[in-house]
């Protein structure tokens, strides 16, 4: 049997084929498909995957730097490069920053992105000041972002922990919350965010960013639950939606689930797959003279 092929027939499960996966256009707004010792060995890897879901395009959230350390050398960035090069058409990457440093911060959005080859910003949320993303430090970044019109992915949780116990008490004191991105978003309602995770606890998420339009929310990596999507859009649009994969550190099926469990229309899918992403993405994209079909 070809690696390719599903090993068994989704439709005896009420499962999508992969031919209906690619008519998704899916765009996985979250991939960590660099995030290993052998990051090169493990995105031909995972790799399999991809093709195999019928992925159309993968953001890669390490370009530039790891999560853990945004600043320093990474002997692999060369390599990065040129697979890069080699599969523009299917993968670009963000660049992770700390906006505890935020002129380093903001050179390196000028390296990576305005004269290099990444799409987004990554706010991982593990830095070693404890600066989240509604910091004053923030201004000089959000500032450049509205200038290169790129948008801004922020790591989003509520870890429950502290005295008394309470959602984000437990965060670390880096992490953003969906209340610090929200303050974030109204003082720069021109630049396009994404609240990572749907904030761990969606049901808090979604509500937190609500009011602000240039907020869209991401389901990865976060625990499954049905209605989980169908409650998001009530709540926010459907144009405010976008889908994450988290391989290879989580399941495409369950991710995917995530969006097929929800009672709506194929063309909403087709947004929340990656419609919605392909939007904000375009800018960024036109400047760097790919032409990015809706």
């Amino acid at each position: 049997m070809n690696r390719r092929e599903f090993f068994i027939n989704p439709t005896d499960y009420g499962l999508p084929t992969r031919d209906e996966l690619v008519a998704y256009r899916i765009w996985d707004n979250h991939f960590h498909g660099f995030a290993s010792h052998n990051p090169i060995e493990q995105y031909e890897r995972n790799n399999f995957f991809v093709e195999r879901m019928g992925i159309e395009r993968s953001i890669a959230q390490e370009v530039g730097g790891t999560l853990e350390e945004p600043f320093a050398p990474y002997p692999h960035d060369a390599e990065i490069l040129r697979i890069l090069e080699r599969d523009k058409d299917r993968l670009s990457g963000r660049t992770p920053i700390d906006p505890g440093y935020p002129d380093e911060s903001c050179a390196k959005i000028e390296k990576w992105i305005r004269n290099g080859p990444c799409i987004g910003i990554k706010y991982p949320g593990t830095g070693t000041k404890a600066v989240t993303c509604s910091h004053p430090n923030n201004d000089p970044i959000m500032r450049l972002a509205a200038e290169l019109d790129v948008h801004v992915y922020v790591h989003t949780w509520l870890k429950v922990g502290g005295t008394p116990r309470l959602p984000g008490g437990g965060n670390l004191e880096s992490e953003s919350t969906p209340m610090d991105l929200a303050n974030l978003a109204q003082r720069f309602p021109q630049v396009s965010m994404i609240c990572g995770h749907s904030g761990g606890d969606w049901e808090l998420g979604v509500r937190a960013v609500r009011p602000y339009r240039n907020i869209l929310l991401e389901f990865a990596g976060s625990d499954p639950h049905s209605g989980m999507v169908d409650y998001a859009i009530r709540e926010l649009g459907v144009d405010r939606l976008v889908w994450g994969g988290h391989g290879p550190s989580r399941s495409y099926a369950t991710e995917l689930g995530k969006v097929l469990d929800a009672d709506i229309s194929k063309a909403d899918r087709i947004k929340i797959f990656g419609g919605n992403l392909r939007r904000i993405t375009a800018p960024i994209f036109g400047k760097k003279g790919i032409k990015i079909e809706p």
